[in-house]
């Protein structure tokens, strides 16, 4: 196995990763976390306690779970929040301190505010990372520390005023399963199984679950039976939704989670998911084609809008505004696509051009370079 190529000029040093309790922000740092360590750096994540449940994700790697808490609220709320992030970043500060921590890269949600600042405080060089089309409201709030940033997108929103020439186009990191998932899309015919994939992203969604079954039911019979779904859904239903599809002739995987998500991935023929920017770079890396239904919350969501329409225009899928996400219009966008030889093949084939599978090793690359440039000082 090749080892990842490393600078030259950095000795080996101790990196701080600060990101948000939701698989969208975690997973990122994840996979720079095992980059940088398989090219002789050390590690540590700082995180809140939903950062801390996902236990996969931080099998084998160094955290810190640091109190947490939105700015959101009225006035005793955001004063509330502003004790708990100088609580935070003073403990993130005596722990960076302790660890000889030489550069924090910063992924986005508020529990990564404490740790960006408690960096600066100690001189430390500041990344942050963008995953979406806009940047996040701690990222933005951020980005006057920043010393450089990272994104994931060829063009990002919010960046206004931050200097172009410390901007860097690295790609999302995506988790090793679904590197290892990079395959041909699987062949399509009017006699071949079709697989689907339903998705609500690391917090579910529960419209998937209202919506998809009875828009499957609905479909001509001849697709019914050659249609193979796995549907993320924590429903207390599930028993009853799997019955009623198995009767209609749709074999039915129903989950709370699925923890094989690369494998079924690799299987999709298409997935139906929210549009948050760890899910976008998933399925672009393993270039698959998806029916992309954004959170519908404005404010800091609206970026799953951006990235739906981002990837709809390229061709890579389709953005389905979830007010219009009725069993009538879902039924007849998967009549249409699951009749046609052709429109599911070439949207994927768009999404295979848009990966950046080597986004680990651009961002690590970039860490390396921060680490050099301040050891030349």
């Amino acid at each position: 196995m090749t080892q990842p190529a490393r600078n030259p000029d950095v000795t080996s040093r101790t990196i701080g990763l600060a990101a948000g309790g939701t698989g969208g922000h975690l997973f990122p740092a994840e996979a720079l976390a095992r980059e940088l360590l398989a090219r002789g750096h050390q590690v540590v994540i700082y995180t809140e306690r939903r950062g801390a449940a996902y236990t996969k994700a931080l099998e084998g790697l160094p955290y810190v779970v640091l109190p947490a808490r939105s700015l959101a609220g009225g006035l005793i709320g955001k004063l509330a929040a502003a004790l708990t992030i100088a609580r935070a970043a003073w403990q993130a500060r005596r722990d960076m301190k302790r660890r000889g921590v030489a550069l924090v890269a910063g992924f986005g949600g508020y529990p990564s505010f404490a740790p960006a600042v408690a960096a600066k405080i100690r001189g430390l060089p500041l990344l942050l990372h963008e995953q979406a089309t806009q940047l996040s409201m701690a990222n933005r709030q951020l980005l006057r520390f920043a010393d450089a940033l990272a994104i994931s997108f060829p063009r990002v929103s919010g960046a206004g005023g931050f200097d172009a020439a410390n901007i860097v186009e690295t790609g999302n990191p995506v988790r090793r399963d679904i590197l290892a998932a990079r395959a041909p899309y699987p062949a399509l015919s009017m006699e071949t199984p079709l697989h689907l994939l339903v998705v609500g992203g690391s917090q579910s969604a529960r419209v998937f679950g209202e919506t998809v079954p009875p828009a499957l039911l609905a479909l001509p019979e001849q697709i019914r039976r050659r249609l193979h779904v796995s549907l993320q859904y924590k429903g207390d239903d599930t028993d009853a939704i799997t019955a009623r599809l198995r009767e209609a002739g749709v074999e039915a995987t129903i989950r709370p989670f699925f923890e094989d998500m690369g494998a079924r991935l690799a299987q999709a023929h298409l997935v139906i998911t929210r549009a948050g920017a760890s899910t976008a770079a998933d399925l672009l890396t393993v270039g698959r084609p998806a029916i992309f239904v954004p959170i519908p919350q404005g404010g800091s969501r609206e970026e799953q809008r951006r990235n739906a329409e981002t990837m709809a225009a390229a061709g890579a899928g389709w953005c389905v505004m979830e007010p219009d996400l009725s069993v009538e219009a879902l039924t007849a966008l998967l009549a249409e696509l699951f009749a046609s030889d052709t429109k599911l093949p070439q949207a994927a084939a768009v999404a295979s051009t848009m990966a950046r599978p080597q986004a680990a090793a651009n961002l690590a690359d970039q860490v390396e370079r921060m680490l050099a440039a301040r050891g030349a000082k």
